[in-house]
């Protein structure tokens, strides 16, 4: 008997929809950060953003903050908006943050934890000023979830960096491993300063651009910054269908997007477009269901 050569590219029935987005990941160069993923629970993806890119999501993302807090802020210098505020509901702000959206090298990771049924659970960013306290410790899967917590990941987010981020200027903080947990830091586990602060945390110090992916179950807080000026992020987070999603999109989603996409896109389906729950007195629309099926393709 002759033997071949082994290889991961196969048609597997056991794994039909794992298949298509493995290759997807092996074609993106992603096995690297698949593999931290999986290992630590996080993963870094660098210039995840071209740096036009990044200028222009970090001005959309002011620009929204400005009016959702009625007043200006000074990228370099401020000093008034202490801690953090949300800038919510970012997805219809701007066509920029489509793209953000449907960049292919964080979304085929996310598509690896959660399915290509996924949701957009909600597009913020939290704008930082200098403060004191920063985030504690988490984990994200906390949404009415008991522990202890499953393997797989409920929820999961990218945060995109549009500003650079370093320890003293706020940056996201990590535990690697925490996701193997699968329960919430205690309170004498989710400190990030003084002498109380968990010796397992690092910051997550990257330039401006990059993305970083992780798992719902990681723990993961933000340091407090201790400069003038403000911290950009984009975070976006996603949820299996399931789980109630932060932001409502799917029943006010804009004539011009729907129109850019399509009815039966990816976009639709992170929006919660494509699904048949939900009914009336109309009940389940069967039609709606079909069209799922054909478009197992891109749906787990």
């Amino acid at each position: 008997m002759e033997v071949g050569e082994w290889t991961a590219d196969g048609e597997w029935s056991a794994t039909p929809e794992l298949n298509k987005i493995y290759r997807e990941i092996r074609s993106l160069g992603l096995e690297t950060n698949l593999a931290e993923l999986e290992a630590f629970g996080f993963t870094v993806i660098r210039d995840a953003l071209s740096p036009d890119l990044t200028l222009r999501l970090r001005d959309a993302v002011l620009n929204s903050a400005e009016a959702n807090f009625d007043r200006k802020l000074d990228l370099e210098n401020e000093k008034e908006l202490h801690e953090v505020r949300l800038a919510p509901y970012l997805l219809y702000k701007d066509e920029l943050f489509e793209h953000a959206l449907l960049n292919p090298k964080p979304l085929a990771l996310i598509t690896y934890l959660l399915g290509y049924s996924c949701w957009l659970s909600s597009m913020t960013s939290h704008v930082k000023g200098p403060g004191e306290v920063g985030l504690l410790l988490h984990s994200d899967t906390a949404n009415g979830m008991p522990g202890p917590f499953s393997p797989y990941s409920h929820v999961a987010n990218c945060n995109y960096a549009l500003t650079d981020y370093t320890e003293d200027g706020g940056s996201l903080a990590m535990v690697p491993g925490s996701h193997r947990h699968f329960r919430q830091p205690t309170i004498f586990e989710n400190k990030l300063a003084g002498n109380e602060r968990n010796p397992h945390v690092i910051p997550i110090e990257v330039p401006a651009g990059t993305a970083i992916v992780w798992h719902g179950n990681t723990w993961h807080g933000s340091f407090p910054r201790k400069m003038p000026g403000l911290r950009i992020n984009l975070s976006m987070y996603f949820c299996r269908q399931y789980m109630a999603p932060q932001e409502l999109y799917a029943d006010c989603v804009p004539s011009d997007l729907l129109k850019r996409h399509g009815r039966d896109s990816r976009m639709a389906q992170l929006l919660g477009l494509n699904h048949f729950n939900g009914w009336r007195d109309e009940g389940p629309q069967m039609r709606d269901l079909r069209t799922m099926r054909a478009g197992r393709n891109w749906q787990s």
